[in-house]
Order: C-alpha cells, then sequence, then structure tokens
C-alpha cells in the first residue's frame, strides 16, 4: 500500500511540474474585431492569453497582421516579456505590467511608468522611444 502511494504523490508531483512549466507565449494580433487587444486568446499563439508562467514575445508583426498589443486596464501578470525589435507594446494610463524579465528592444509607450519589475534583473529598455 505505501508503495502504491508513494508511487502516486511521484506520479503526480512529476505531471504537476510539467503543468507548471515555463512556456513562451508569442504575439500574432490580428484577430477580426479584436486584432489589437492583448486580453484576446486567439492572438496569442498558444490561443490563451499570457499568464504569470509565461515567457512572453512580442515579435515584428509588420510583414503579417501590422497589429500590436494593447492593454488598455488592468494588471497583467507574466513570467517575462520581451519586446523585439521593431515590435510595439501600448500601455494606456490604467494598465500596468507585473512581471520579473521585462526587455524591450522595440517601441512600449508607457512602459516606464507601468512595468513592475519583480526579479532581480533591471528592465532593458533599448529604445528610448517609450513614454
Amino acid at each position: 500500500m505505501k508503495i502504491i502511494t508513494i508511487c502516486t504523490v511521484l506520479f503526480f508531483l512529476t505531471n504537476l511540474s510539467s503543468l507548471l512549466a515555463q512556456t513562451k507565449n508569442i504575439w500574432k494580433g490580428g484577430f477580426p474585431g479584436h486584432e489589437s487587444e492583448w486580453n484576446h486568446a486567439k492572438n496569442w499563439s498558444l490561443g490563451k492569453t499570457p499568464d504569470v508562467f509565461d515567457r512572453v514575445i512580442i515579435p515584428d508583426v509588420s510583414a503579417s497582421t501590422q497589429e500590436y498589443p494593447i492593454i488598455k486596464d488592468g494588471e497583467v501578470e507574466v513570467l517575462s516579456i520581451e519586446v523585439q525589435t521593431g515590435a510595439s507594446l501600448i500601455l494606456l494610463r490604467t494598465a500596468r505590467i507585473v512581471t520579473e524579465e521585462f526587455a524591450c528592444y522595440g517601441n512600449c509607450k508607457g512602459c516606464e511608468q507601468r512595468v513592475l519589475i519583480e526579479g532581480t534583473m533591471p528592465p532593458v529598455m533599448a529604445s528610448q522611444q517609450s513614454n
């Protein structure tokens, strides 16, 4: 009986760690009627809005959808976020991002005032165009 219980616990813990694994969720944008909405699942590569376990990547989509994410309000919490060269992210006045890592090589309006870094890495703002 003890062997079965120990095996069950180990199996559960092994599967739990894979469920909680970090994943990359890449912005696609352009879903009809919700083209730039951060909170619309169809705008993301994983088919879900990013959460605390996601490494968010916002690539340059100028050759595809040409739609970049806008966070209109509320607090978004993700593991990390990277705005790549040529890409853009907009945070409106009532929006905020909480993350452990933040890197911006593109354009991010509102990020300097509304991105809270909880990790030990300082934000990387490669573009001084941010507001």
